[in-house]
């Protein structure tokens, strides 16, 4: 009951931010939209800057739930790798007005705040990076720099969510797909190439 009625909210919330702006937003509005009172609002969140952060950990912690099941049962790294990176993605499209909210109004929060979400961004990248050190181990990758390679790789998936209406015939996983063989074109081995034609 309680954590149906926080989604409710936040839900809300993500609506209200994703159509007026966070600074525009009201509490009230926001109670509209959940159809419940201001006061049972605060029964669950504090103010609407923790409205915010719940918003941003919502997607956090979707990476944290859903890369490891993408990539449970596969033994080979690179199909670890491929799993995480689609994974990642599906987080970003399911939750692209979550994420733009994000993107868009990390800004507005405290230095503390900011340190949090970072903190608990960087811990999330680590579940593609540690597959990309995995790939380099077993051969698979040439030597590369992987933190870079996942930089370039979350810039990928972040152009999915900034401005997919550029390719509307193309499919999510299309789209990723093309543009994983693109990054890594350099970086696989042979080794890699002949056991997988192409990234999944």
């Amino acid at each position: 009951m309680i954590e149906a009625r926080r989604s409710r909210i936040c839900k809300a919330a993500i609506e209200r931010f994703a159509n007026d702006g966070y600074r525009a937003t009201t509490m009230q509005s926001i109670a509209d939209t959940a159809k419940m009172s201001v006061g049972q609002i605060y029964d669950y969140f504090h103010d609407k800057e923790d409205l915010l952060i719940a918003s941003m950990n919502d997607v956090l912690d979707a990476y944290g739930r859903e890369v490891p099941v993408a990539v449970s049962g596969k033994s080979d790294p690179f199909e670890q790798f491929t799993a995480a990176v689609h994974a990642f993605a599906r987080v970003v499209d399911e939750r692209r007005q979550a994420w733009l909210i994000g993107y868009r109004e990390f800004h507005v929060l405290s230095p503390r705040q900011r340190r949090q979400i970072l903190d608990k961004d960087m811990a999330t990248t680590k579940l593609i990076e540690d597959r990309i050190v995995a790939c380099v181990k077993a051969g698979l990758f040439h030597r590369v720099e992987a933190r870079m390679l996942t930089y370039q790789i979350l810039l990928l998936i972040q152009g999915w969510a900034l401005s997919a209406w550029r390719l509307p015939r193309m499919t999510l996983r299309e789209y990723i797909g093309s543009g994983l063989s693109i990054l890594l074109n350099p970086v696989q081995t042979e080794r890699c190439i002949r056991a997988h034609t192409k990234a999944e």
